[in-house]
Parts: C-alpha cells; sequence; structure tokens
C-alpha cells in the first residue's frame, strides 16, 4: 500500500469543498458554519498564491483520501488536517501526519516545530497526533457569557 502527499492545485477546489463540509468536519473545526462554494474558491484561489503555506492532498493507493494544511508563523507551522470520510478510523490520519513532517522539512527547511490546535472531544485526532509523536501541551477552557443572566 503506497501512500504519499502532492502539493493541491487549483483543480483540488471540488474535492477540498466536499471535504470541508463533510458534516463530522465541520463538526470538529473552530468554526463550524457550512461554508459556501463562493467562499470556499475565493479563499484558495488567495491560499494558492502565498508563500508561507501549502496544501497537501494525502493519497493511498492512487486515491485522494485526505488533505493537509500547514500555515508557517516564522519558524513554526501550524497543521490542520482531515480525512475523507470512507477512510476514517484505519490509521491514515497517524500516516498522513508521520509524511507531513517530512514534506514540511523539504518544503519549509527553516520550520522548527509543528503544532494544531484540536477539540478536546475529537479523540480520533487526539490520537492521530499522540502516535505521530506529537505530546499536547496545555488545555484551553472557555465559558460562553453572551447567553448568561
Amino acid at each position: 500500500m503506497d501512500a504519499y502527499l502532492r502539493e493541491a492545485t487549483e483543480k483540488d477546489t471540488n474535492i477540498l469543498f466536499c471535504w470541508v463540509n463533510d458534516p463530522a468536519v465541520r463538526e470538529s473545526a473552530f468554526s463550524t458554519k457550512k461554508i459556501s462554494y463562493t467562499e470556499h474558491t475565493e479563499w484558495y484561489n488567495i491560499f494558492l498564491k502565498r508563500t508561507d503555506c501549502k496544501q497537501y492532498i494525502y493519497m493511498y493507493d492512487n486515491e485522494a483520501v485526505g488533505q493537509a494544511r500547514v500555515e508557517i508563523c516564522q519558524n513554526e507551522a501550524e497543521i490542520d488536517y482531515s480525512i475523507c470520510r470512507e477512510k476514517r478510523h484505519m490509521g491514515h490520519g497517524k500516516k498522513l501526519l508521520k509524511l507531513l513532517c517530512i514534506q514540511v522539512r523539504i518544503d519549509f527547511p527553516d520550520v522548527q516545530k509543528l503544532t494544531a490546535r484540536v477539540k478536546t472531544d475529537n479523540i480520533a485526532s487526539q490520537r492521530a497526533f499522540i502516535t505521530a509523536g506529537y505530546t499536547e501541551k496545555f488545555t484551553l477552557f472557555e465559558l460562553n457569557i453572551s447567553n448568561m443572566k
């Protein structure tokens, strides 16, 4: 079984749009609202021109099964990733994260640290990061006071 990352291109707009609006992906995202096609394409076209970030497609047996995005800030890269619904819970997250580490070293040699923000109820992603060698650094607590009386 062959797994690798390839750089995403404009041709990936539609598959990335489908993946980003998958209900489980929206639920795991920090912004949970559905994304319109117009919003997605406008954002993605700008994103592809940036030099401080990259989007990758995770390929497994020549099938696109996930995506990873890295955004660079000085010597750190923040990760966002997802696996398509049909291929979840098969170990792809861990494989993708390990491949991403190698790819970031190639594409952004000044990066010294990879980071990710994961919601507390996203156990699958937490497990993937831990098994890929990441360590949990802190937990954030919040209280929504806008609806309190």
